[in-house]
C-alpha cells in the first residue's frame, strides 16, 4: 500500500481496525444499560447512596472506552500521518457499514468521532474523519403500535384510561391503590382539559420505559386531541409502607422542561432506541435544543456532539461575532457568547489575581465534581470542548484582545482563525446582579428570595459555593435562580465553618490582615452579611427570609446533616402540585 494511495475497505486491517471499533462501541452501550437498568431496583429498595455510585459510574464509562479504544488502535497505524489519515477514512466507510442498521446507530457515531478527534487531535471540523452533517436530520418517527410509546385511546373515561397506563407500566405490582391514583389524576387533568380543549382527549401516548432520577420514578406521556398533544407527566414516589404512589401531575412545557432542564442530573432511561424517545420528548418540548434531550436521558456525549453540530450549523447560517458575555468580568475565566446563540463560552485565564487562591487544575477539578455531583436544579451544567476553530473576524476586537493577553496558554490567534484549545460551554442565563438591577421591583424581590432558595438548596447537596457574591449567580428563563460560577466551588466537607472571634482591643480590628490565624478552608458565615447587601433588596431578603444563611449553625448543621449520610429530598416540581401522602396527612416535605 502506497502512502498516497487510499486502502481498500476490505482490506484485513481496515476491517480489523473498523470491527475493533464497532466492538468497543457495543460493548461501551451494553455497559451503559446494565447500569441504567438497575435503576429500577435503587428505586424500589430506596438504595439511595447506590444509585448515587451508579450516577457516577456510568458517567465515566463513555470517557473510559474511548481511551482504551484509542490506546487499542494507535498502535495498528501507519506511523507516517498522511497514510494513517487514508487508512482511517477507509475504516471509517467499514464502521458505517456495521452500524448502520442500529438503533442506535447516532450514538455509535459519536462514538467513532470521540475516538478519531483524540486519535488525529482534530482542530475545528475534519469533514473527511469524522461523521460531520450540518444540514437537517430527522428524528424518527414512530406510530405507537411498537417501539418506545403506547397509545391509549380514551373510549370509556378518562379514569379508565389513566387506571390502564399505571396498570400496564413497569410499576404496576408496586402500586399500593391505583384506583385510587387513577382518580387523583382523572380530576387534575379534566381540569386542566376543561381550560385548554374543552375538556376534550383523544387519547394518551405513554413512554414504555419509566424514567428514574435520584429518589424519584416518571412516567413520560402526552395527551392527544386531533393533531395537538400536552405533555401529561405523572411522577411516582416509594411510600413507607415499601410500596409505590403517584406523587403529582405534570401538565405545562414549562414544569416538564424544567423536569428535562440542564440544571439537573441525568435521567436513567432504559431504552434500546434513544433517538425515538428524544423525539417523543421533543414532541412535547418543542423549544429544548435536542442536544439538551439527549443529555437529559444520560447521553451526555452524544448531547455534546449535537451542540457541536448545532454551534456550526449556526455559525454558518449567522454573521454575528463573539463578544464578552454580560455581567460583571471574570477574574479566572475569559466568558464571551455570541448573541445568536444561547450558550456562553469560559475559557480559564492564564494568570489569577492573588485574591484568588486557586490554580486552572483546581477550576478543572471543580468543573469534574459538578459533572459528577447532583445539581438539584441550582447547577448549570458544562460541556467540556478541545480544539474548536473558528474564523477570526467572527471574533469582537476588544475580545479578542482579551483572548491574545489573557489566555495565551489555551487560546491561539493566527491571521485567519482562533483555536480554543480547552473551553467550558454552559447555557447562557440573565446575571443575577443584573437582573436584580434592571427587572421591576416584584420579579427583583422574587429573584432575591429564589436567590436565598438557590443557597440553600446548595447546602442541602452538600455543595458550599464559595463565592456567594449574586455576580456568580444567574436567572433561567423560568426565573429559577442557578449558580454557575465555579472558581471556588467546594464540598461542604471540605470546608471549616468558624464563627468569627470576638476582638479584645481596638487596634486589632483595625488591622489590614486578620489578627487571628485562618486557614485556607476557613469560612466565616458572618461576614457574608457584608456582601448579602447589594442591592438593597438582596440584605431586605436575607433579613426578613433567609436570616440564617449568615449563621455558622446552619452550615454546620447541614455539614453534619451528610456526614451522617443523609440524602434530602429534591422535588422538580412545585411543592403545591404534590398529592397529600394520603388522604388526610398533607404533604410534609418541601419542594425543591
Amino acid at each position: 500500500m502506497s502512502e498516497t494511495s487510499s486502502p481498500s475497505s476490505t482490506d484485513p486491517l481496515i476491517v480489523d481496525l473498523a470491527t475493533l471499533l464497532f466492538d468497543r462501541f457495543v460493548a461501551f452501550h451494553e455497559a451503559f444499560l446494565a447500569v441504567t437498568h438497575r435503576a429500577a431496583e435503587r428505586f424500589l429498595n430506596r438504595r439511595w447512596d447506590d444509585n448515587q455510585e451508579d450516577n457516577a459510574e456510568r458517567l465515566q464509562l463513555h470517557k473510559q472506552a474511548v481511551w482504551e479504544t484509542v490506546e487499542a488502535v494507535r498502535p495498528q497505524l501507519n506511523e507516517d500521518a498522511e497514510a494513517a489519515r487514508l487508512m482511517w477514512i477507509a475504516v471509517r466507510r467499514q464502521y458505517v457499514e456495521l452500524v448502520r442498521d442500529r438503533m442506535d446507530f447516532e450514538l455509535a457515531e459519536t462514538f467513532y468521532n470521540s475516538v478519531t478527534r483524540r486519535l488525529f487531535e482534530v482542530v475545528g471540523l475534519d469533514i473527511e474523519l469524522e461523521f460531520l452533517w450540518l444540514g437537517p436530520t430527522a428524528l424518527p418517527a414512530d406510530d405507537g403500535t411498537r417501539g418506545e410509546y403506547r397509545n391509549f385511546p380514551v373510549d370509556e373515561s378518562l379514569a379508565e384510561t389513566f387506571r390502564q397506563i399505571l396498570e400496564h407500566c413497569p410499576l404496576a405490582s408496586q402500586f399500593e391503590n391505583i384506583e385510587r391514583d387513577a382518580q387523583r389524576v382523572t380530576g387534575v387533568v379534566q381540569e386542566f382539559l376543561d381550560g385548554i380543549w374543552d375538556g376534550e382527549v383523544d387519547s394518551i401516548d405513554i413512554l414504555r420505559p419509566v424514567f428514574y432520577r435520584n429518589k424519584g420514578a416518571y412516567l413520560v406521556g402526552r395527551l392527544r386531541r386531533l393533531n395537538r398533544v400536552n405533555p401529561v407527566i405523572l411522577p411516582v414516589a416509594v411510600t413507607a409502607g415499601g410500596g409505590v404512589r403517584v406523587d403529582a401531575v405534570l401538565l405545562t412545557e414549562s414544569v416538564a422542561s424544567r423536569l428535562f432542564g440542564y440544571t439537573r442530573s441525568y435521567f436513567h432511561v432504559l431504552c434500546r432506541r434513544p433517538a425515538a424517545v428524544v423525539a417523543f420528548l421533543k414532541s412535547l418540548l418543542p423549544v429544548k435544543p435536542v442536544a439538551e434531550l439527549y443529555t437529559s436521558i444520560g447521553y451526555s456525549a452524544h448531547g455534546k456532539t449535537n451542540l457541536f453540530r448545532a454551534l456550526y450549523r449556526h455559525m454558518e447560517h449567522s454573521n454575528t461575532r463573539f463578544e464578552a458575555a454580560r455581567g460583571a468580568r471574570g477574574m479566572v475565566m475569559a466568558v464571551f457568547t455570541l448573541p445568536s446563540f444561547d450558550v456562553v463560552f469560559k475559557v480559564i485565564k492564564d494568570r489569577f489575581p492573588p485574591s484568588k487562591r486557586t490554580t486552572p487544575e483546581d477550576v478543572q477539578r471543580r468543573y469534574r465534581l459538578v459533572f459528577d455531583h447532583d445539581k438539584v436544579g441550582r447547577l448549570v451544567d458544562a460541556q467540556e470542548f478541545r480544539n474548536l476553530s473558528f474564523r477570526r473576524d467572527r471574533f469582537d476586537d476588544e475580545l479578542l484582545e482579551e483572548l491574545q493577553s489573557e489566555c495565551q496558554r489555551l487560546v491561539t490567534v493566527t491571521d485567519e482563525e482562533v483555536i480554543l484549545h480547552h473551553v467550558y460551554t454552559e447555557r447562557r442565563l440573565y446575571p443575577l446582579d443584573l437582573f436584580l438591577r434592571e427587572m421591576g421591583p416584584d420579579r427583583a424581590y422574587e429573584a432575591a428570595v429564589d436567590y436565598g432558595n438557590a443557597i440553600k438548596d446548595l447546602a442541602s447537596a452538600n455543595i458550599f459555593p464559595g463565592d456567594l457574591f449574586p455576580k456568580n449567580f444567574g436567572v433561567s428563563r423560568h426565573g429559577v435562580v442557578v449558580f454557575y460560577d465555579y472558581d471556588e466551588l467546594s464540598l461542604l466537607s471540605d470546608v471549616n465553618f468558624r464563627a468569627m472571634p470576638i476582638s479584645s482591643n481596638y487596634e486589632d480590628e483595625m488591622l489590614d490582615q486578620p489578627w487571628f490565624p485562618v486557614e485556607p478552608n476557613d469560612v466565616f458565615p458572618e461576614e457574608f452579611r457584608t456582601y448579602l447587601r447589594s442591592p438593597r433588596v438582596v440584605g431586605e431578603v436575607m433579613d426578613e427570609v433567609h436570616p440564617e444563611i449568615t449563621t455558622v449553625a446552619f452550615w454546620q448543621d447541614m455539614k453534619d446533616r451528610h456526614g451522617h449520610g443523609e440524602r434530602p429530598d429534591f422535588f422538580p416540581y412545585p411543592h403545591e402540585l404534590r398529592f397529600p401522602i394520603d388522604d388526610e396527612t398533607a404533604p410534609s416535605t418541601a419542594a425543591k
